[in-house]
């Protein structure tokens, strides 16, 4: 329609639109500006790399379906609030609202996305308790990741850093 906003056809053809359109790829922001805030617009909403939005920009796309699938990994980083200011509650990092819901959970037994083995092998040994089963890679031999472990700590202050992890990081380049 000429002059419609998205928004406004996908109001004026909701029937329709969920007919030719049963399966649709959108952003919680794209979701929040062309859908209709209907709680039973969708069958399932399956929100990947969760991990990765603060459940408070989640909670609009995850209401218009009858049912979730929430994928997400809770020792990856969070997201980062470099735009946003200088807000965040580092007391609770490390909580995972789905977890701290009691919501079933159920976790990947194996990995192949990765280029070199390594590069997830250390993952899997350091966090996931070698739960994964990892490819090997042509050069298997070779690793491209390792620990070095240092006895800085990070500065909660005015400075925000861990000044001994950053100089074994220059000393690593270095060598």
């Amino acid at each position: 329609g000429r002059g419609l906003s998205i928004r406004t056809l996908f109001e004026q053809i909701p029937n329709v639109l969920t007919r030719l359109c049963p399966c649709m790829l959108m952003s919680p922001i794209s979701a929040a500006q062309y859908l209709k805030a209907e709680n039973d617009l969708f069958d399932i909403v399956i929100f990947d790399e969760a991990s990765q939005l603060p459940t408070c920009k989640a909670v609009g796309v995850l209401a218009r379906g009858k049912n979730a699938v929430i994928v997400g990994d809770p020792n990856q980083m969070p997201p980062t609030s470099f735009f946003a200011g200088n807000t965040v509650d580092e007391d609770n990092l490390d909580i995972d609202d789905c977890l701290a819901l009691g919501m079933p959970e159920t976790h990947l037994l194996w990995h192949y996305r990765s280029r070199h083995e390594s590069l997830i092998a250390f993952s899997n040994q350091e966090f996931y308790e070698n739960s994964m089963f990892t490819f090997p890679s042509v050069n298997d031999r070779e690793r491209r990741v390792s620990l070095v472990k240092t006895d800085g700590f990070f500065d909660r202050g005015k400075g925000r850093v861990n000044e001994t992890e950053a100089k074994t990081i220059v000393a690593e380049i270095r060598r």
